[in-house]
């Protein structure tokens, strides 16, 4: 009986163990050598990459805040025959704003951002008449602003989200080729950047002077872009 149970168990332990041992198949060593050449000689697999997008052109859409130092008594001239401007008075800008822009990669996170902006809007301010009575005016203004800035880059173009610093300059010409320039300053953000179709966001800050008189804003654009 205990033999019949001994031949039972290696029996069973025999079963267990065919399925490895039949994996395993015996090399010698120079056939394993020779595996190890063959390998060797084989070209290596090409690893697909996603391609990389440094350049971006964008249109930005959205609106500015515009406040200055009387505009110039002159300019509400034609309106009324005899204009004087209060001390201390305001001009509130509040226009549409959109232009193109392109950001040029020079090197790692550092960029030359090229733009031009459209401020399409009224500008609002308070005159006195002859008779000195305060008045509320309202004047259609369109000014062009080409502007250019340094632009780093807080990412690769590998990542989905980069945000962005940037400062530069910018130029007003209003109406009757009237100039003006500003110093600008702000920040922002490329949605789905790795991909070629991309969304910006972006905050800028102005402050110079058009025709003689301070002025300063405030831009809050967004722009569809285009990553190349």
């Amino acid at each position: 009986m205990r033999h019949l149970l001994k031949v039972l168990v290696a029996s069973f332990a025999l079963a267990v163990a065919a399925p490895a041992m039949a994996q395993y198949v015996f090399q010698e060593e120079w056939q394993k050598q020779k595996e190890k050449e063959a390998l060797a000689r084989m070209p290596p697999q090409p690893v697909l990459q996603h391609p990389l997008w440094n350049n971006v052109v964008r249109v930005n859409l959205g609106v500015s805040f515009f406040y200055s130092e009387y505009y110039a008594c002159s300019f509400w001239g034609g309106f009324y025959p005899t204009v004087t401007c209060g001390g201390g008075a305001w001009v509130s800008y509040i226009p549409f704003t959109v232009g193109p822009q392109v950001d040029l990669n020079l090197q790692g996170m550092h960029n030359l951002s090229v733009g031009f902006n459209v401020f399409l809007g009224s500008a609002t301010g308070t005159i006195f008449t002859s008779g000195l009575s305060a008045q509320s005016v309202t004047r259609s203004v369109t000014i062009w602003e080409p502007t250019i800035d340094y632009v780093a880059k807080f990412g690769p173009a590998s990542q989905d989200t980069v945000g962005r610093f940037r400062v530069g300059g910018g130029m007003y010409i209003g109406p009757s080729a009237e100039l003006g320039a500003a110093f600008r300053i702000g920040g922002g953000a490329s949605f789905f950047n790795s991909n070629r179709l991309g969304m910006g966001v972006d905050l800028v800050l102005e402050a110079g002077a058009y025709r003689g008189y301070w002025m300063g804003g405030l831009q809050l654009v967004v722009s569809p872009e285009f990553h190349f």
